[in-house]
């Protein structure tokens, strides 16, 4: 839960500066260059041009797998959203009560999320021009939040968090997430590890939400030993 799956990590990664070899798949290395160029210049600071010569093709050979930056954009989002509707499926379906599913999602989420190479707010805002061709991303999206909210709304049927309004807490576990990548991006020294900063906001979160306050490190720990137990 703490890294990105090796299939996903290979196809996100930063800009390429060599040609292609004959035998890489052209796609996913063009992906990766273009995940890296958007999150050095943003996506719209980044153009077909310089995506086809961080790998090292002619632009109108690029046009062959990518007809325009806004289709490797969107790519990139549904490799982008496979990661955190994993975990939520993989978590919710899992052992575990309520506060301890919420506790390991807002933590592998984080973990993921900062090891994105783009800004996923500033793409939110980029995708959201365009809701035709971004519609399957917006739909995954609210999968995601629906999973999130029947955690919470187990949660308070269990008795283990508070009488909230379950899909504005999911809203927000989400919003959080995603603010946390921005303030990792830019300001690493304030945030510490990945790791770190995802298992405060772990903490915050689900505890804020507890009924129990009091009962927070035993939730801190039998989520820790079920990551544990996964990842042996």
């Amino acid at each position: 839960m703490s890294t990105l799956p090796a299939s996903r990590a290979r196809r996100i990664g930063r800009p390429r500066r060599q040609p292609l070899s004959g035998d890489e798949d052209p796609s996913s290395t063009i992906m990766a260059a273009a995940a890296g160029l958007f999150g050095e210049f943003g996506v719209n600071g980044t153009t077909m041009a310089q995506i086809a010569t961080a790998v090292g093709l002619q632009q109108s050979s690029l046009y062959y797998y990518f007809s325009s930056k806004e289709a490797v954009l969107a790519a990139l989002l549904a490799e982008a959203n496979v990661i955190p509707l994993e975990l939520v499926r993989g978590i919710e379906g899992g052992p575990g009560p309520a506060a301890v599913r919420l506790y390991r999602f807002v933590r592998g989420d984080v973990i993921a999320l900062c090891g994105l190479p783009f800004d996923i707010n500033e793409v939110h805002r980029y995708a959201s021009r365009d809701a035709i061709r971004f519609a399957s991303y917006w739909s995954e999206r609210r999968a995601l939040h629906r999973a999130i909210t029947r955690i919470v709304r187990d949660g308070i049927a269990s008795g283990e968090l508070r009488t909230v309004n379950a899909r504005l807490a999911a809203i927000t576990v989400m919003a959080n997430d995603e603010a946390v990548q921005n303030w990792f991006r830019h300001d690493r020294r304030a945030t510490g590890s990945p790791a770190a900063i995802a298992t405060y906001l772990a903490e915050t979160t689900v505890g804020g939400l507890l009924v129990d306050g009091a009962s927070l490190p035993a939730v801190r720990a039998a989520a820790e030993q079920l990551d544990t137990n996964q990842g042996s």
